[in-house]
């Protein structure tokens, strides 16, 4: 009765560990603000996201001197606006800049999410106008008469709020459940060890609860590609440039967090091997009574 136990909590913990993984992944990576920020951050130097960013500076300084200053621009204002445009997102002081940014705009996410009562009828988005500011300054140095232009906001869409919304109500199921997951795996755990007999029954069983967890984190590193494909095909199509490069990057995120788990294989596959070994050797070779 206790070898069932054990091995019913064993092959629970088993199922539940690819959960598990993926709820400590979304509390640290995705819940967290500051988790967040340092996974995109790095996407400062991505072309992609300069090249958008760079994109909506310049059109917008462009739009904002036609209307304030709408005679006496110079025919190559165009050119000169995408050549500041592509210093500022250039510069030392970008990196800064992204990373504020996207914490505002999960801010917004979250808000979102949370709140089933939040107003979805807006987008979500990155404010740049601190990139159009500089933009505008630089073409100062052209002579260009900026100083007649008001503050001028810039916010670059990622996403109708409507669309994030509609993940709210899985998320806010989800969000109680996945951060008990883990002391979930854990008390199955220790009830697979209290029902082990002798230490050698303990030790196979660590290792085996182990290579359970090992095992959860190779299905969610096949999981990985066709999860953000699923992600990404919620993304209306005209949003998804810059929506996806985020996407791809918190949801890559989960390989590498997945792939340490995958150290637990050797450990857990040595305590199995350690116990059976130690059990042939504790075994009579020899027949009672022979010395």
């Amino acid at each position: 009765m206790r070898s069932f136990t054990t091995a019913v909590a064993l092959l629970l913990a088993t199922l539940l560990a690819p959960f598990a993984i993926a709820g400590t992944w979304l509390t640290a990576r995705v819940d967290d603000r500051d988790e967040y920020v340092a996974t995109v951050g790095g996407l400062a130097d991505d072309p992609t996201v300069r090249r958008i960013l760079a994109d909506a500076a310049a059109a917008g300084a462009v739009e904002a001197l036609q209307q304030y200053v709408p005679v006496g621009l110079p025919a190559a204002v165009r050119d000169w606006a995408r050549a500041a445009a592509t210093v500022v997102v250039e510069s030392p002081e970008f990196p800064t800049f992204w990373r504020s940014a996207n914490a505002d705009l999960h801010d917004q996410v979250l808000t979102v999410l949370e709140d089933p009562d939040a107003p979805a009828d807006g987008v979500i988005t990155v404010d740049a106008s601190m990139l159009l500011a500089q933009v505008l300054l630089q073409l100062q140095d052209r002579g260009i008469p900026v100083a007649v232009l008001p503050d001028i906001p810039l916010l670059v869409p990622v996403e109708r709020e409507a669309r994030v919304a509609e993940a709210g109500p899985a998320y806010r199921a989800a969000d109680g459940v996945i951060r008990v997951l883990p002391f979930a795996w854990l008390a199955l755990v220790g009830v697979a060890l209290v029902a082990a007999r002798g230490w050698r029954g303990r030790c196979r069983a660590v290792g085996l609860a182990l290579l359970g967890g090992a095992l959860a984190a190779a299905v969610l590193l096949v999981a990985a590609d066709p999860l953000a494909s699923a992600a990404l095909d919620r993304v209306e199509v005209e949003r998804r440039e810059l929506a996806g490069v985020l996407l791809d990057t918190v949801i890559g995120s989960l390989e590498p967090y997945a792939r340490g788990f995958l150290l637990a294989a050797p450990v857990g596959l040595a305590l199995v091997v350690a116990a059976s070994w130690s059990g042939r050797r504790e075994s009579p070779s020899a027949e009672p009574g022979y010395h």
